[in-house]
């Protein structure tokens, strides 16, 4: 779950709804060959679903009794953080080996600095293992995962960027991404021309709940809306 303080509320973005921002994103690439890269519906769809292991956890959402907040993706306790993730690197490897492989790159690209920790080494061995086996399976080069992996790692930044109103610009990969009020534009803009996306969210009270029954009432209660989303490219000058 992504959570932003919004002046008097919270305002709740699921993983997976984040997550298929980036892959709507990414099916409007036309910068660098991806409308013909011969991996390209694999790419949209592990960029559409590298969190699909958090469908369970943002299903039933819960408390955080240190800050009185709902968890988010960061501050979720560690051993629930690893089950989502094995579970979902886990889901598509064998109706889809070359999405998962590209799956089980984000989880190691996201936790390799807690490499050489007893409490994560586990983990990161069987993101390791899984990673082997899957570079196996498909035939895929090492070289040919990493070319396609800056596809998800890019369409994950811009989405989180954007759903997690952050503020400040942000490189990587050699595109330029600066966030606005209900927009983020790019440098080199790699769509055909601007274009409004649809994120589901909800809004809950900006209060500190008194647990998990507190917090499930309210975000029961809350309506579904949608964060509208503008791409846009870099303004000249």
């Amino acid at each position: 779950m992504i959570v932003v303080a919004d002046d008097a509320s919270l305002l709740l973005v699921t993983q997976t709804d984040h997550a298929h921002f980036s892959g709507e994103l990414l099916s409007l690439w036309r910068a660098e060959g991806v409308p013909v890269h011969p991996r390209r519906d694999d790419l949209i769809f592990a960029a559409r679903e590298h969190d699909n292991g958090w469908r369970e956890a943002d299903a039933a959402p819960r408390w955080s009794p240190e800050r009185g907040l709902p968890y988010d993706f960061l501050t979720l306790p560690r051993d629930e953080r690893i089950e989502s993730w094995e579970r979902g690197t886990r889901r598509f490897a064998a109706p889809r080996p070359y999405a998962a492989l590209l799956i089980t790159r984000h989880a190691l690209s996201l936790f390799e600095n807690r490499r050489g920790q007893p409490a994560w080494q586990p983990f990161l061995d069987f993101l390791t293992e899984s990673e082997r086996e899957l570079l196996a399976r498909t035939g895929a080069s090492r070289a040919e995962l990493e070319a396609d992996y800056r596809w998800i790692d890019l369409a994950d930044l811009i989405s989180l960027t954007v759903c997690s109103r952050w503020r400040e610009p942000v490189a990587r990969r050699g595109v330029r991404i600066e966030p606005g009020d209900g927009e983020v534009r790019l440098d080199p803009f790699p769509l055909a021309g601007a274009t409004t996306f649809r994120v589901p969210c909800r809004r809950i009270a900006r209060r500190s709940y008194r647990g998990d029954a507190d917090f499930g009432g309210e975000l029961a209660a809350a309506r579904w809306e949608e964060l509208r989303l503008r791409v846009l490219a870099v303004a000249p000058g």
